[in-house]
């Protein structure tokens, strides 16, 4: 089973190197993934850095977390495209979990997982681990089931089978694709399929990330319309 993962990144030259380095150092076999770096007009070193590890970078001019997204899945040519950001850390058996998870079950539209912090405070690592992933749990149990889009993989021919990401939403592009897919295919939460993430988005305050992101959540999950999609503050 050949999977792409896609990484988007804006001037990811601190993070990316970490990033990368755990994706080369999956268990599953190296002839079996590609790792596509989607260079979403950086002004810094985050492409230079990126083609030091050997994967296919891409560019995409306009920038957004969406339309980097959606770039990496038109360059994808596995038959499962995985998703995640470049200030993450993945655990050497992540693609192997990804795998497993698909091979069981032919019907499987896309898969995500519990994400938990590799820095910040003890504050970041209990809202990650006892919040976050406890509101993508419950949207699995209302049939609304999410994806983080960090940590998630889609079988392709689902993902065009629904459009793919939406590129006119600024944020919340993973909440509204995972509940667009959950209408056409099973989709499911892995609690095994972990990602460590960086904490570093808390920076725009506790408050402004938690309204924002329970507001789209409430949108999509419970009233079934799409996110607002309210822009992020750039974090470096």
């Amino acid at each position: 089973m050949f999977i792409s993962i896609a990484v988007p990144a804006l001037n990811e030259e601190k993070y990316i190197a970490q990033c990368l380095a755990s994706l080369r150092a999956q268990s599953y076999p190296q002839e079996l993934y590609e790792i596509i770096v989607v260079d979403n007009a950086s002004t810094d070193r985050t492409s230079q850095i990126a083609r030091a590890f050997g994967v296919k970078v891409v560019h995409e001019p306009e920038r957004g977390v969406s339309r980097a997204r959606h770039r990496g899945a038109q360059e994808a040519r596995g038959e499962i495209i995985a998703g995640t950001d470049a200030d993450t850390i993945a655990p050497p058996t992540w693609l192997e979990q990804i795998a497993r998870a698909f091979r069981s079950d032919e019907a499987l539209g896309a898969v995500t997982g519990p994400i938990l912090v590799h820095d910040g405070n003890i504050f970041d690592r209990w809202g990650a681990k006892y919040v976050s992933n406890s509101a993508t749990r419950l949207s699995y149990t209302v049939r609304k089931g999410v994806i983080i889009g960090n940590n998630f993989a889609v079988r392709t021919r689902d993902y065009w089978r629904v459009g793919g990401f939406d590129t006119s939403l600024l944020s919340a592009e993973d909440i509204d694709l995972g509940a667009r897919l959950s209408a056409v295919s099973r989709t499911m939460f892995d609690p095994n399929m972990v990602m460590y993430v960086s904490a570093r988005r808390t920076r725009e305050g506790y408050v402004r990330v938690l309204r924002r992101t329970s507001q789209d959540y409430v949108r999509v999950v419970f009233l079934g319309i799409p996110p607002a999609g309210e822009d992020f503050v750039p974090i470096r």
